[in-house]
């Protein structure tokens, strides 16, 4: 997949980027992932037949808020002489997912960081997100066990982060899950008025700015396809993820303008304690997802790692403290 003869289309050369669970091969105008044979708690894409069902539901999904990006998928065929190809006659090994190749200069995440994104440039943006959530119906759930499933969460983040092989500060940890906790039992009833008025959707569920394109059409790609139960959220604590992780790279107006169309579009204006709670959770969550590199030996020795999850930690002490 490295070699630009294996591609059915002119290739002058292939980029190849890795992810945990996918090996993406950037070739001409094109994109194609390939699913990894990895096993996780939460995944098992081990055998073929798994993949290419997960293959079919990233494109499924993907098309709800990126239509013209996502083709399809397309077979890798080994023929009688042993070589690899893309929709050849051969004998099918696995299925790769097939995108069209956005401008790297057209991402959120770009912008941001060679500060060339202006609020008028993420409207649209934020308008389609905003369209999305409102054509979303909302999923039923008892407002007890939606605080209940949060609670749980929220324990379980705490003893992941205070894992000793993390070495991160246990202390301010501990204080960071405390004003999540707190906040959920003084704020009951702000929590629940989301429930009953039909704001859990199933959302996006990965809302980064690494993937939304702002340009030369508004489209959001790499949803987080392999788990129904993370995807179904709160479109507010999304929303607040998203404002967060633009925070972190140090510009939290791109969020004002989410919100801001949100409510426009929605008459869904959310309380502020709310969206600090949501991106305190969210800030703690990318801690934790950060960090557990180090746990992996391709990792380990890269200290960059703990770095950024002390960094999305002071974060949230900064959240906590508005709490």
């Amino acid at each position: 997949m490295k070699q630009s003869v294996a591609y059915p289309h002119p290739v002058h050369s292939v980029e190849t980027k890795e992810t945990h669970m996918s090996w993406v091969f950037l070739a001409g105008e094109f994109v194609y992932k390939l699913k990894k044979p990895v096993k996780y708690r939460f995944l098992d894409l081990s055998i073929l037949k798994s993949r290419l069902r997960n293959c079919r539901e990233e494109v499924r999904l993907n098309k709800r808020l990126a239509r013209d990006i996502y083709l399809g998928i397309v077979p890798l065929t080994v023929g009688e002489n042993g070589r690899l190809t893309l929709k050849g006659r051969g004998r099918v090994v696995d299925w790769l997912v097939r995108m069209k190749r956005l401008p790297e200069d057209s991402m959120l995440e770009y912008g941001i960081r060679h500060h060339t994104v202006t609020k008028d440039r993420v409207k649209p943006a934020a308008a389609l997100l905003a369209e999305f959530y409102n054509s979303l119906p909302g999923i039923h759930v008892d407002p007890r066990r939606y605080r209940a499933r949060l609670r749980g969460e929220i324990y379980s983040l705490y003893r992941e982060l205070i894992d000793p092989a993390y070495h991160l500060p246990i202390p301010l940890v501990s204080v960071l899950i405390a004003g999540l906790l707190r906040f959920l039992t003084e704020h009951a009833s702000l929590l629940d008025n989301r429930v009953l008025s039909g704001k859990i959707k199933e959302t996006h569920g990965d809302l980064r700015p690494e993937h939304i394109c702002l340009f030369p059409v508004p489209a959001i790609i790499d949803c987080l396809e392999f788990s129904r139960d993370l995807r179904i959220q709160d479109t507010a604590e999304e929303l607040s993820f998203l404002a967060m992780e633009c925070e972190m790279m140090g510009d939290p107006s791109i969020g004002k303008v989410f919100f801001e169309m949100y409510a426009s579009l929605t008459s869904d204006r959310i309380d502020e304690s709310l969206i600090t709670f949501y991106k305190l959770r969210k800030a703690c969550l990318r801690a934790f997802l950060v960090v557990r590199h180090i746990a992996e030996p391709a990792y380990r020795k890269d200290g960059q790692w703990v770095d950024r999850a002390n960094a999305y930690l002071h974060l949230a002490r900064q959240y906590c403290d508005r709490l």
